[in-house]
């Protein structure tokens, strides 16, 4: 039996956590006889969805809250953990964990995320034949993640405040995510420049590459009608409260977009996704620009647009955004950041740009049809043949095939 650790129930999967969780869980699902338990916080005690019958032997959700202001400033302040060690701490759930040890035969938990390896650190220190394999899913390097802040905004005098935190929280989780995946069994890593720099923190073993993928018959250039969003229309999209995102975001607005309007002034970029900072809902004010939210789906904003754009200055991973994109069959263009990790030649699937030359970019794109269609389809022929979740997410089944369910099950 394995049993899937997650900050929250990925359900419904609309964002790139939650997105990863999902399949990955009905991969497990797929793959465990004993079937596969689900502990995982929730902010509303509900009952899940039918759906959820198929995937998990059976659903626990602990009730958790977020944080208080006060409570997240004393441990910035006085503890030497990063932030990320705190966000989703809870007792009940270790609890929870406990029980679930002692009355089930677990062979292997698998923690969705650095974030929630707190809840296994009793367990850490334990001899590998004297509990289950732990295998820590990581969606990023995180220190690397934040390290990439600091640089995008350690430049603009407005942005200290966070360049100050990502220095300050790159040093600790460097130290924190170093102690975590030398003591777990096994680590994942969603691309080879994660899978490197987690190595470099002293992995026991190479961590096994298994990629961010795309429901490619999901989104599909044919899936939906196309929103009627005028020509040329620029789509960025991602959750809104990300820093990632949100420095993307930005820059997007203010150091290219004043260009692109400038050569082409009926062009309108939309902004789509969750939860808009302030900073984001802000740029609404720039003519031209749509600061959009939350949608229902994603695909119709996908399908509508001109050209798709991934202006990420930091982040690690793979992006799903991209994937999705990519699936779509739309002609992208993205910083050479943006598509860190996927295998995409520039020029042939993507658009690969940065500074000014984004701007020239996509003006270009805007003006030159048959170029698009070509970046589009090629990009779709990539994500098809290299992205769909049964390809990237093999790697992880072979790990689960040949070292976990292969395994004598121990006594509870």
């Amino acid at each position: 039996m394995i049993l899937f650790l997650a900050p929250e129930l990925p359900d419904p999967p609309n964002k790139g956590g939650s997105i990863r969780a999902f399949h990955v869980l009905r991969r497990l699902a797929r793959l465990a006889p004993a079937g596969v338990l689900v502990l995982a916080l929730a902010e509303r005690a509900e009952e899940p969805p039918p759906v959820w019958r198929s995937l998990a032997q059976e659903v626990f959700l602990i009730p958790w809250r977020p944080r208080s202001l006060r409570t997240r400033l004393r441990q910035l302040f006085f503890s030497s953990r990063p932030d990320l060690a705190f966000r989703y701490r809870t007792p009940a759930l270790v609890d929870a964990l406990r029980r679930l040890l002692v009355q089930r035969s677990i062979r292997a938990i698998h923690i969705e995320g650095l974030e929630m390896a707190w809840a296994v650190e009793d367990l850490l220190d334990r001899p590998p034949g004297a509990r289950p394999m732990l295998v820590l899913d990581e969606l990023n390097a995180e220190y690397r993640l934040q390290e990439r802040l600091f640089q995008a905004d350690r430049g603009d005098p407005r942005r200290w405040p966070g360049a100050l935190y990502s220095g300050l929280q790159a040093r600790r989780l460097r130290r924190y995510e170093a102690r975590i995946v030398r003591r777990v069994d096994r680590v994942i890593a969603v691309s080879e420049p994660d899978a490197r720099d987690l190595e470099a923190l002293g992995t026991a073993r190479p961590p096994v590459v298994a990629p961010n993928g795309v429901d490619t018959a999901f989104f599909h250039p044919e899936a939906v009608e196309p929103l009627p969003l005028g020509e040329p229309a620029f789509v960025f999209t991602g959750s809104m409260d990300y820093r990632p995102n949100v420095d993307a975001a930005r820059w997007l607005a203010e150091a290219i977009w004043p260009i692109v309007r400038c050569a082409l002034p009926e062009a309108r970029l939309y902004l789509v996704g969750r939860r808009p900072s302030p900073a984001v809902r802000r740029l609404q004010e720039i003519p031209g620009l749509h600061v959009v939210g939350e949608v229902p789906d994603v695909r119709p904003y996908l399908a509508g647009a001109t050209v798709y754009v991934a202006p990420l200055r930091a982040g690690g991973g793979t992006r799903l955004k991209i994937l999705e994109a990519m699936a779509m069959g739309k002609a992208i263009v993205s910083t050479p950041m943006g598509c860190d990790g996927l295998s995409v030649m520039d020029g042939e699937h993507v658009w690969l740009a940065d500074g000014e030359a984004f701007a020239r970019a996509m003006i270009t794109l805007a003006q030159d049809p048959s170029r698009r269609r070509a970046l589009g389809e090629a990009a779709r022929r990539l994500a098809v043949a290299r992205y769909d979740w049964e390809q990237t997410l093999a790697p992880l089944e072979a790990l689960y095939r040949a070292e976990i369910l292969g395994r004598t099950p121990r006594e509870p």
